[in-house]
C-alpha cells in the first residue's frame, strides 16, 4: 500500500467509525467504496471487515441491554449459510466486476435504507429474518457490506430504535467473526491488510468517540441522509470508473 492510500485509509476509517457509532451501521458502506478508489478493492473489503469487527465490541457492550436475542439469533443462523458463498464470490470475481458490485450494492442499499424509514412494511418472523441473514452473509463475505438486508428487515419490523441498534450490532459481531475466519482460511487476511488495520486503529477510536458525542447533539435523520447522498455519488463514480476499465 502506498503512503497516499494509507493516509486515505486512516481518514476513511475515522469517517466510517463515526457513521457506525452514530447510527449503529454503515461502517462498510462508507469504507469500502471510498477506500477502493485508493487501493485494491479486495484488500479494501477485507480491511473493512477487520476494522468493522473491532468497532463492534464497544458498541455492542454499550447497547447490550436492548438486544432482541431471538431476532439476532435468526439473522446469524441465516448468515452462516451465506458467508461461505460470499467468500467464494470474493475469491472468484474480477476486481473491476467487484467494484461494480460494491457500487451497485451501496446505491441500492442507500436508497432502500432511506425509503424503509418512511414505509415500514417488513413482516417480522423467523423465516424472513433467516432469509435476510443469508443475503447479508453473502454480501458480507464478498463485499464486507453485510448490513443492508438485515438493516432493512429490522428497520421495517422493529419500532424501538434502541432495540434496532442493539440487535443489528448483536447480529454483526458473530457474523463478522465468521467472515474473518473464512477470509483468513482462503488467504485474504494478508500482512498488508493487518498492517493497515493496525495503523488505522487510532482513527477508528477517534471516529467512535466523535460519533458517541454527536449521537445526542445531531439529528440522526439529517446525518443519515447526508451520508447516504454522499455514498450514492461516490458509488456512481466507482461504477463508472470500473466499467471503463472493463471496456
Amino acid at each position: 500500500m502506498t503512503g497516499a492510500a494509507l493516509a486515505a485509509a486512516i481518514v476513511i476509517t475515522c469517517g466510517a467509525a463515526l457513521c457506525q457509532s452514530l447510527t449503529g451501521f454503515g461502517f462498510a458502506l462508507v469504507m469500502v467504496p471510498l477506500l477502493s478508489l485508493a487501493w485494491d478493492v479486495k484488500s479494501a473489503v477485507v480491511t473493512s471487515t477487520v476494522l468493522g469487527t473491532v468497532i463492534l465490541l464497544p458498541l455492542l457492550f454499550e447497547a447490550r441491554r436492548h438486544v432482541r436475542l431471538a431476532t439476532a439469533a435468526a439473522l446469524v443462523a441465516g448468515s452462516l449459510a451465506g458467508v461461505p458463498a460470499g467468500i467464494l464470490l470474493l475469491d472468484w470475481i474480477d476486481p473491476e466486476a467487484l467494484e461494480i458490485l460494491v457500487g451497485v450494492t451501496v446505491v441500492v442499499a442507500s436508497v432502500l435504507v432511506y425509503r424503509v424509514r418512511e414505509v415500514s412494511t417488513t413482516r417480522a418472523g423467523v423465516i424472513p429474518a433467516v432469509a435476510a441473514g443469508a443475503v447479508s452473509g453473502i454480501l458480507g463475505g464478498s463485499t464486507s457490506m453485510s448490513g443492508p438486508p438485515a438493516v432493512l428487515y429490522l428497520l421495517g419490523s422493529e419500532k424501538d430504535m434502541e432495540a434496532f441498534r442493539g440487535t443489528i450490532l448483536a447480529f454483526f459481531l458473530p457474523m463478522s467473526l465468521v467472515t474473518i475466519a473464512g477470509l483468513a482460511a482462503v488467504g485474504r487476511v494478508t500482512p498488508d491488510v493487518v498492517r493497515t488495520s493496525v495503523i488505522a486503529l487510532p482513527a477508528l477510536v477517534v471516529g467512535l468517540v466523535i460519533g458517541a458525542w454527536l449521537r445526542y447533539r445531531v439529528r440522526e435523520e439529517l446525518f443519515r441522509l447526508l451520508v447516504l447522498v454522499f455514498l450514492i455519488l461516490t458509488s456512481i463514480g466507482v461504477i463508472v470508473s470500473a466499467s471503463l476499465a472493463l471496456v
